[in-house]
């Protein structure tokens, strides 16, 4: 019984190691500048490894809540909803941009202004906790999310 119990941890344990050695990278972060109310953070999360993984949460202390999100067509109208994850597929990515998935800052607790850095710490379900600091730009032209405020939401 307890060699069956050292298997088990060491099987565990080993697991954690792999989960954590790098697999999942970030690119293209980047947090829309806002006057206040609310914000959206955007990145490109890719995942090397042979797993599937999720983004379960983020933490941060630049808003009093901080959400995933993603915009769905609901027939000629666009509407935005929470998400409980966001799945990266092993050796793929997924794009937080807007008009689709983003990490949503609501109730900013100061102004966000273009240049500053926000700190964030991204949660996944196997790879653990990312850190980041992301910049705060303008928003940049993306066809139909071009002048769309999150200000107002919620």
């Amino acid at each position: 019984m307890k060699r069956l119990i050292t298997m088990i941890a060491m099987f565990a344990l080993g697991s954690l190691a792999q989960a954590a050695d790098g697999a999942i990278s970030l690119s293209g972060v980047w947090v829309r500048a806002s006057a206040g109310g609310n914000s959206a953070a955007y990145a490109t999360i890719a995942n090397s490894g042979a797993a599937e993984d999720r983004l379960i949460a983020v933490k941060g202390d630049v808003s009093t809540s901080i959400e995933l999100h993603e915009v769905v067509m609901d027939g000629d109208v666009m509407k935005m909803r929470p998400v409980e994850a966001i799945a990266v597929p092993a050796g793929g990515s997924v794009e937080l941009k807007p008009g689709g998935y983003h990490i949503m800052l609501i109730g900013l607790k100061a102004p966000l202004v273009e240049g500053a850095h926000v700190a964030l710490t991204l949660v996944f379900e196997a790879a653990g906790e990312v850190a980041l600091d992301a910049p705060v730009q303008t928003a940049v032209s993306t066809g139909h999310d071009a002048g769309h405020d999150h200000s107002d939401m919620h």
